[in-house]
């Protein structure tokens, strides 16, 4: 399913490829075209922890209370009976579409909060850089990257009232970035590009709003732009915290921590995984890791016989019961993940490319990160293994 929503840029220079617009010079375009499925994908990877999420990551939530509109417009005055509900339910949708909107157009692969970077082991001097609280008050939510030296910080706002980037909202937002401070290995500040994402929601007591989102390019403070060996390091940090996250969901604790507090992974810590192909297409060559949840039954989808794996259906004659959520990663990325953490440097060089899929469907999501989440029917497992 696609929404619609407008778009506003501030100080991106040069435009993203993707939202220039293609008859005006220097322009972006008026709108981007929002795939519910991968913006869902963000907001459970970001949202949820291991546990399982209720209902599944393939029925978002939130689109039963989407209007049938074009554009992105909820039913009523928004999500939630309270103003508290509302402003906590925005918050967490507009991480959601910061996410989405530098994954799709900036190419941002990784993401890391920024407490998790600034607290505990990270803090101190770490492999080069030291990261650190500057200020009391907010800081930027992210810090995230597109691979091999690319690290940025990022803002993400939502909110149902108004959007300027003249308005003192704004300038707050913009505030943030100077309560974090990047040191080099010499203990020097330096600067680390910034984006801030902020989504308003429309909603149908106001119909002559529509949805935007507006975006604005700022920097941290610092006397240099980051680079070097600074920005390499920095950018393996928050990709290894980013898999972390993932490999938790996949029922992988040891290699989550493994990559999260940079500890080796001892040859005799066995990891058992499942390894899925495409049930569209069996000669496929894409191989995933992963598992699923079960659907709203709780009934097991596949059946040991005889030591084979069968597909199981309690049920034939009923329909509309979803069946579970396929959750995964692309097995070439698990296993530079595990190389990694057994003691093989964590270098974004070496990162394989994620594959496309090779068919198309409304309700699969696959990232950059060579993560995907899609009904189970369109998986089937093919063989158990250790790593």
């Amino acid at each position: 399913m696609y929404k619609n929503l407008g778009l506003h840029l501030n100080k991106y220079i040069p435009i993203p490829t993707t939202l220039q617009h293609p008859s005006k010079l220097n322009e972006p375009v008026p709108e981007v075209c929002l795939d519910l499925a991968n913006l869902y994908h963000h907001y459970y990877m970001d949202t949820y922890g291991a546990c399982p999420p209720n209902p599944d990551p393939t029925r978002f939530e939130h689109v039963t209370f989407l209007m049938s509109d074009d554009h992105l417009r909820f039913q009523g005055d928004g999500l939630g009976v309270s103003t508290a509900a509302r402003r906590n339910k925005s918050s967490e949708l507009g991480q959601a579409f910061c996410r989405w909107f530098l994954h799709e157009h900036l190419g941002v692969k990784y993401f890391a909060h920024i407490g998790e970077m600034t607290e505990g082991r990270v803090r101190k001097k770490f492999n080069g850089y030291t990261i650190e609280r500057s200020d009391v008050g907010d800081m930027p939510d992210y810090l995230c990257s597109e691979g091999t030296g690319s690290v940025f910080l990022a803002e993400a706002k939502g909110r149902y009232t108004s959007v300027s980037f003249d308005s003192k909202e704004f300038e707050k937002w913009r505030a943030q970035f100077s309560r974090v401070r990047v040191l080099d290995n010499s203990g020097n500040a330096v600067r680390v590009k910034g984006h801030i994402v902020a989504t308003r929601f429309a909603t149908e007591e106001r119909s002559r709003v529509k949805s935007a989102i507006y975006a604005e390019d700022p920097e941290s403070e610092g006397n240099a732009p980051i680079e070097g060996d600074t920005a390499k390091s920095l950018a393996e940090t928050v990709a290894a915290y980013h898999y972390s996250r993932l490999l938790e969901k996949l029922d992988q604790p040891l290699l989550a921590a493994s990559l999260r507090n940079n500890v080796r992974l001892h040859e005799d810590m066995r990891l058992p995984v499942v390894l899925w192909g495409s049930a569209l297409n069996p000669n496929s060559s894409q191989i995933y890791v992963g598992g699923y949840f079960a659907g709203p039954t709780g009934e097991n989808v596949f059946d040991f016989v005889d030591g084979k794996i069968q597909s199981k259906r309690n049920d034939p004659l009923r329909l509309g019961i979803p069946q579970g959520t396929f959750v995964g990663v692309q097995l070439k990325i698990f296993e530079f993940l595990v190389k990694a953490a057994r003691g093989s440097s964590f270098d974004l060089d070496f990162m394989p490319e994620v594959d496309p899929l090779d068919f198309t469907y409304s309700g699969i999501s696959l990232l950059q990160d060579g993560s995907i989440i899609g009904p189970i029917g369109l998986f089937q497992p093919l063989a158990g293994t250790t790593y």
